[in-house]
Parts: C-alpha cells; sequence; structure tokens
C-alpha cells in the first residue's frame, strides 16, 4: 500500500514510518501543503494521514483541496488539540477518520476500523490493507 504522511514533528513521522514500512508498505512524507499537492500529483496513495496543525499550513484546508482536487485516497486527519469541534470540522472537510494525539499504532488501526475502513492483514500475508468496510 502506499502511504503518505503529511507532519512537520519528525518524531511522530518517524513513528509512523517506521511501523508501517515494518508491514511493507511504501511510505512518502510531506511536511508543507505545497509538499503535499506535489506528491499527489506526481502519484496516487491509498491513505494520507494528515496532521492539522502544520506549522503556517492547515491541515483542514490541505484536505479540502485534495478533495476539490479529486483525490480519493482515505485520509485521516490528527491533531494534538483533539475537540468535538475539531473531529466535525475534519469530517466536513472531507476526511475519511480522525485520530488525536498521542496515539500507537494500533490506535492508528482501530480509528479506520471505526470509521468503516479496514486496516488488516491480508490471509497468509504480513502486508497490512486497506479495504472499505
Amino acid at each position: 500500500m502506499h502511504i503518505l504522511i503529511v507532519e512537520d514533528d519528525e518524531r511522530i513521522v518517524e513513528f509512523m514510518k517506521r511501523g508501517l514500512e515494518a508491514e511493507s508498505h511504501e511510505v512518502a512524507t510531506a511536511s508543507s501543503k505545497a509538499q503535499t499537492l506535489d506528491r499527489t500529483e506526481a502519484r496516487t496513495y491509498d491513505v494520507i494521514i494528515l496532521d492539522i496543525f502544520l506549522g503556517s499550513d492547515n491541515g483542514l484546508d490541505i484536505c479540502r483541496t485534495l478533495r476539490q482536487r479529486g483525490v480519493e485516497s482515505a485520509i485521516l486527519l490528527m491533531t494534538a488539540k483533539g475537540t468535538t469541534e475539531i473531529e466535525i470540522a475534519s469530517k466536513n472537510a472531507g476526511a475519511n477518520a480522525y485520530l488525536a494525539k498521542p496515539f500507537s499504532f494500533d490506535d492508528l488501526v482501530e480509528t479506520f476500523a471505526r470509521r468503516g475502513l479496514l486496516l488488516k492483514f491480508a490471509e497468509g500475508s504480513s502486508v497490512l490493507q486497506l479495504h472499505d468496510g
């Protein structure tokens, strides 16, 4: 699976990247709106994991822009400031799921499952796959 992580905190990027690459996923990273738009124009991703607060950029705005451009990837928005308002704004921006930091790799998998997007191991394989519920 091709996954794009959009996050400006290198510790979080490395945590997610290590976990996903250990499951044989191809992982790309971006830390700004410009990089995200460049990466999504260059290739299609199965999943985009997108931080809401990216320095001067806003993940909600990036999510809306991606949807307006026809990007159909599953989008998970994440934030350190988890509130009901932000969760609603995430959904309204076109995100498939929302996750408050800090979280574990298992929390990431559970979040997709709760939203009808199942991250699971393929039968007889160690590759994590995303399936619509």
